[in-house]
């Protein structure tokens, strides 16, 4: 009953933090002028890549802050203020402008465009926009938690499967996978269509 409980109130502070549907302006800001196959693209990239840095700070995000001689609150305090300096360069400045700029420079493929896009929004959009201090910490936080109960239902392969099953249902939403498909033949939900 406790593993249970613990897993959903995981699951639902992890969706509280990521908050994929408020970062949707966001994405959609960064990627203005691209087509719909290229922000297909940028979807399935920014989501492995966040997929990625949880299940890093998920299985060695204890270990990381040790070794640095960080702790926990004032790792929280270092993400807030580096979180409120992207904050207000978003506001104050362009934040697809760079972007853009990068597209109307190089008219190639879809991914080839993607990928360079890519390069550009990673840092800011993947870490620490969607996996901040709040998401790296509720991450160590559940780790240790499951550690601590050692049970079979709890173990870190279980959040693990939740992690993964959240990124699929959720960092890849169905916003993106519904519209226009691309004439590539590529199907980013293959059992929707």
């Amino acid at each position: 009953m406790q593993e249970t409980s613990v897993l959903s109130t995981f699951a639902a502070t992890l969706f509280a933090l990521l908050n994929p549907l408020g970062m949707l302006p966001v994405f959609i800001g960064y990627t203005a002028g691209t087509s719909i196959g290229v922000q297909r693209w940028l979807v399935l990239f920014v989501s492995m890549t966040v997929l990625g840095l949880m299940l890093l700070f998920l299985l060695t995000g204890t270990a990381i802050l040790d070794f640095f001689g960080i702790t926990l609150d004032s790792f929280r305090m270092a993400g807030g203020i580096l979180l409120l300096l992207i904050g207000i360069h978003i506001v104050t400045g362009d934040p697809g402008k760079a972007a853009q700029d990068l597209v109307i420079e190089a008219k190639t493929s879809d991914l080839s465009e993607a990928k360079s896009v890519y390069r550009q929004i990673v840092v800011p959009f993947a870490m620490p926009l969607l996996v901040g201090p709040g998401v790296i910490a509720n991450l160590i936080l559940y780790a240790s938690q499951a550690r601590a109960i050692q049970s079979d239902t709890l173990s870190l392969e279980t959040v693990e499967k939740l992690l993964i099953d959240f990124s699929e249902k959720f960092s890849m939403g169905p916003a993106f996978g519904r519209r226009d498909r691309p004439k590539t033949g590529w199907k980013p939900y293959p059992h929707s269509y």
